[in-house]
């Protein structure tokens, strides 16, 4: 059976055998190319990582396509590296890898690749200390609070005409949700006017009369306001359920913290080195050229 013809290599042609320094235990070779049991190991982790991105499978589904035993394992050697190493030589043999647009991309990625690995050794010493996380605590400590947070009923209505009557039939014993499924105009309504859990601010700059009456110390657990106008008309609201300010530990902190200042500090780093750099190199920018 003749092969194909972008099968045929040319003259000089020869299946490639490429001088490969192994590290690791080859569990799989294609002509003289080794595929080792770390890198296996490597592409699993990716994929069963790639699978907990994923939003439209089920936890189930996830389960069920992730390679977590040996047979899945050879499976996917056998039809992910194996398969992979085949075309990569094939493509080698070919000479694909030095047609133009090819052999541009690859130089892109090793410049990515470099750039990436300048970088990581510049900033892998960094560390930040025990006495950092503590005094960032210390100098924050407004920041590690978390934010009161009240469940909110709402009433909305077109005119305080409207709204009046309704109040007084909530402070005479009304159900809230029967009346603000019944009565009020907010998109709440179909939830008998629940929010939920809000925090102060949580819904944006035009409702900050409503954050003032909804977070007001006069108004405590099960109690009703009064009429007052909000951005989308007038409201009534009944504090449903209150969440007083917590202050977050040092310890429950700690993790965020250390990630903040070491990527502060890395980040720092490397300004500071690339600004030497720039200074040493020769830059060009033809701003003029750029469409």
């Amino acid at each position: 059976c003749e092969k194909p013809g972008f099968l045929k290599p040319g003259k000089e042609a020869k299946v490639t055998t490429l001088p490969v320094a192994v590290k690791g235990m080859v569990i799989a070779k294609v002509n003289n190319l080794p595929v080792t049991l770390e890198e296996l190991n490597m592409y699993v982790d990716m994929y069963n990582a790639s699978l907990d991105l994923r939003q439209d499978l089920t936890v189930e589904q996830k389960t069920e396509a992730k390679i977590d035993n040996r047979e899945k394992k050879i499976d996917y050697l056998k039809s992910r590296l194996i398969r992979q190493a085949v075309f990569y030589q094939a493509a080698v043999d070919r000479g694909l890898d030095r047609k133009e647009e090819i052999a541009e991309i690859l130089q892109r990625n090793k410049t990515d690749l470099l750039a990436g690995a300048m970088q990581n050794e510049i900033v892998k010493n960094i560390d930040v200390s025990s006495a950092e996380i503590e005094d960032a605590y210390k100098a924050n400590k407004d920041l590690f609070k978390e934010p009161e947070v009240r469940k909110i009923q709402e009433i909305v209505t077109r005119t305080e005409e409207e709204a009046r009557p309704i109040l007084i039939e909530l402070l005479q014993g009304g159900d809230f949700a029967t009346i603000a499924k019944n009565r009020s105009i907010a998109e709440s309504a179909k939830n008998g006017g629940d929010l939920g859990f809000i925090k102060r601010g949580q819904r944006g700059e035009q409702f900050l009369n409503f954050d003032d009456v909804a977070f007001s110390p006069a108004l405590q657990q099960g109690a009703i306001s009064s009429v007052f106008k909000g951005s989308e008309g007038y409201y009534i609201i009944k504090v449903e359920g209150m969440k007083e300010s917590k202050e977050i530990s040092l310890s429950e902190a700690w993790d965020t913290i250390k990630t903040l200042l070491l990527v502060k500090k890395q980040s720092e780093e490397l300004d500071k080195v690339y600004s030497q750099l720039s200074r040493e190199a020769k830059i060009e920018i033809h701003e003029g050229e750029v469409k």
